[in-house]
């Protein structure tokens, strides 16, 4: 008798341990989730890094075959540059949307918090999985097995039946996915405009003064009243003209004077 009592104490506190390490198992199904999405945001992160560094490189390229005249060359590293802009304007918005879920995932800390965000997570996912397939493919390919990571954490809790109805997924997907989506998307224009400025082009007045400017001697002094009369344009014009082209970084003016 005393050995059965001894057997069904042991059964017991084996349920026991079972009940208490079932938040122990969520928390590390949560971690272990986070970690897989803290991998993808970085491999954003450097895809990111390395087309800025391609798109300075090549800004300056384009800068260079303007200031030496072939509009040939700077053209074929301006369509670089766009289809640099292009690329780099998808991931960035998929960082953006990834560092958004990474902010809601880190606030789950019960279990019924992940029942009612993850048709929002997981919608969240796919949009960004079908925009980034193409440009970086391992990172969609992990992003599969993030949302099958959801999955898993619903699973395992045994609370699967409490999922939102297919129509309240969409709705709520609707509501919440736009709004961080709209949130990205008013981050990107500035960002983008900070990594890829827009490469300079140029008026025919423009381009005759720097015609101009590129004919002087090494280490000269431009003279505006000069300029004006050797091109028939106005000295306020030859003034604004100046001004422009310093803008569009093709000439550096210090002092009042051309450098």
């Amino acid at each position: 008798m005393a050995r059965i009592i001894e057997y069904i104490r042991a059964r017991a506190l084996g349920r026991g341990r079972s009940v208490r390490e079932e938040p122990d198992s969520y928390s590390s199904r949560l971690s272990s989730a986070l970690l897989m999405l803290n991998t993808q945001i970085n491999r954003l992160k450097n895809k990111y890094a390395g087309l800025e560094a391609r798109g300075r490189e090549y800004f300056e390229r384009c800068i260079q075959a303007l200031q030496m005249g072939d509009e040939g060359y700077a053209a074929i590293y301006a369509g670089e540059i766009a289809e640099l802009r292009r690329i780099a304007r998808i991931v960035l918005q998929s960082l953006l949307v990834l560092e958004q879920v990474r902010v809601r995932m880190e606030s789950l800390l019960e279990l019924r918090e992940i029942i009612g965000l993850a048709p929002v997570l997981k919608g969240l996912l796919e949009r960004v999985r079908v925009e980034i397939v193409k440009v970086v493919p391992e990172a969609a390919e992990s992003l599969d097995s993030l949302s099958g990571a959801i999955d898993g954490l619903i699973a395992g809790s045994g609370m699967s039946m409490s999922l939102p109805s297919q129509e309240a997924e969409h709705e709520e997907l609707s509501d919440e996915a736009l709004r961080i989506l709209d949130e990205a998307r008013a981050i990107i224009a500035q960002k983008m405009a900070e990594s890829f400025p827009e490469v300079p082009t140029l008026t025919s007045k423009e381009r005759m003064i720097y015609n101009y400017i590129s004919s002087l001697p090494e280490g000269s002094v431009l003279e505006v009243e000069t300029c004006s009369r050797a091109l028939g344009i106005p000295e306020e014009e030859v003034e604004e003209v100046l001004r422009r082209l310093e803008e569009k970084g093709l000439i550096e003016v210090s002092q009042g004077e051309l450098t």
